[in-house]
C-alpha cells in the first residue's frame, strides 16, 4: 500500500494514500444505534425530505449521519449506478448503495467527485466540507492523531478505541472502487473534501484525484488523495 507524508498543522502523519481493501459483509445501523444519546442533537433535511441528526462540535455543526440524497440540492436527479461496469466508466455525477443494497441505513451512500464539485449536492446553507473544515474538527478534538476516537460511533466498529465524544458518530461505511467494488465495510470510513487536489510537481490542478479524510481501528483522522471516480460517504457542514 502507497504511503504519503502529509503535513497537518504543525504535525507531519504518515498515511496510506488508499485504504486497505478486504470484503466485508454489508452491516446496516440505524442512527439511533450510532448516535451519542448524551448529547443533543438538531435536524436538517435534504430535498428529498430526508431527515438527518445534526450536532454542534466547537463553533462547527456537522450532520451526524452521512448524506443519502439522490437529488442536488435544485432538484436534479442523479444517476444510480449500480452496474459495476457502468461505473467504472462513468464520467458523470453518481451516487450507490453499498453493494447496490436498500434500504438505505445511516452508512447513506456512496458519490463519486464528479458529484461534489458542483457544490449543490448539500442541502442549502450546508457544504461538502473543506480541508479547512475537517482541519478544524480535528484541531476540536484535540489534533489529528487522536481525534479519530472521539468521532467514531461507539458498538459498531471491528476493532479500536471509540468513545463518540463528539457526537460525530462516524460508521465504518466503506467506499467503491474505480472498478465498481466494494470494499471494508465494517473497517474504515471515508468521506471526500471538497478543497481540489493541487499536484505539487506542476502546482496545477489534478483532474485525476480528490482529497479525502479517512479513519480506520487507529486513533488519528488521516487526509489524503484519491481516484475521483470512485464513491465516497458525504458528511455536510453548516456554512
Amino acid at each position: 500500500m502507497k504511503k504519503t507524508l502529509i503535513i497537518i498543522g504543525a504535525a507531519a502523519v504518515l498515511v496510506a494514500c488508499s485504504p486497505t481493501k478486504k470484503e466485508t459483509p454489508t452491516q446496516p445501523v440505524s442512527i439511533e444505534q450510532a448516535i451519542n444519546k448524551q448529547l443533543t442533537y438538531g435536524k436538517a433535511y435534504d430535498v428529498d425530505s430526508n431527515e438527518y441528526k445534526t450536532i454542534a462540535i466547537g463553533k462547527q455543526t456537522w450532520f451526524a449521519e452521512n448524506l443519502r440524497t439522490v437529488k442536488f440540492n435544485d432538484g436534479t436527479a442523479i444517476a444510480n449506478v449500480t452496474e459495476n461496469a457502468a461505473w467504472a466508466s462513468n464520467q458523470e455525477p453518481a451516487f450507490a448503495a453499498f453493494n447496490n443494497d436498500v434500504p438505505v441505513s445511516a452508512h447513506g451512500l456512496l458519490y463519486n467527485y464528479k458529484a461534489i464539485e458542483g457544490g449543490n449536492l448539500c442541502p442549502e446553507g450546508w457544504r461538502v466540507p473543506t480541508d479547512e473544515d475537517w482541519n478544524t474538527l480535528a484541531d476540536t478534538l484535540g489534533g489529528s492523531e487522536i481525534a479519530g476516537t472521539a468521532l467514531k460511533a461507539n458498538n459498531v466498529w471491528k476493532e479500536g478505541e471509540t468513545t463518540n465524544a463528539s457526537g460525530f458518530s462516524a460508521l465504518p461505511s466503506g467506499f467503491r472502487e474505480r472498478d465498481g467494488r466494494f470494499h471494508v465495510m465494517g473497517q474504515n470510513a471515508l468521506w471526500w473534501s471538497q478543497t481540489p487536489r493541487i499536484d505539487k510537481r506542476n502546482d496545477l490542478l489534478d483532474t485525476h484525484n480528490g482529497m479525502y479524510y479517512s479513519i480506520d481501528k487507529n486513533t488519528n483522522i488521516n487526509h489524503s488523495h484519491i481516484a475521483r471516480t470512485v464513491g465516497l460517504s458525504v458528511r455536510c457542514v453548516k456554512e
